[in-house]
């Protein structure tokens, strides 16, 4: 998966986590299911949201980001279990 290549590559990964991104959109309430409908009849969700202005752009609104930089060894062949290490480092440098 990707972890394995990060580790092939030798690459930076960055998990993160994003406070604060359900306020810049208002995702549009359909009470009389005209949207279920049409998802439906077409077999894709449709989905209507608006921003500012009320507008698809996303209102300025303060966004909090956690990041976790991890460092992947360069190795050519990558062992499952160095790739579940890797996993771990990413991952669980997000639990509190």
């Amino acid at each position: 998966g990707l972890l394995r290549i990060a580790i092939e590559e030798g690459a930076t990964v960055y998990s993160s986590w994003f406070f604060g991104t359900t306020d810049m959109l208002t995702v549009v309430q359909d009470p009389w299911g005209v949207m279920e409908g049409v998802s439906r009849r077409l077999q894709t969700g449709i989905l209507g949201y608006y921003g500012r202005w009320g507008l698809p752009v996303p209102r300025r609104v303060a966004v909090t980001a956690i990041v976790n930089p991890v460092k992947a060894p360069k190795l050519a062949a990558p062992t499952s279990e160095q790739v579940e290490d890797l996993h771990d480092k990413v991952y669980g440098g997000l639990i509190t």
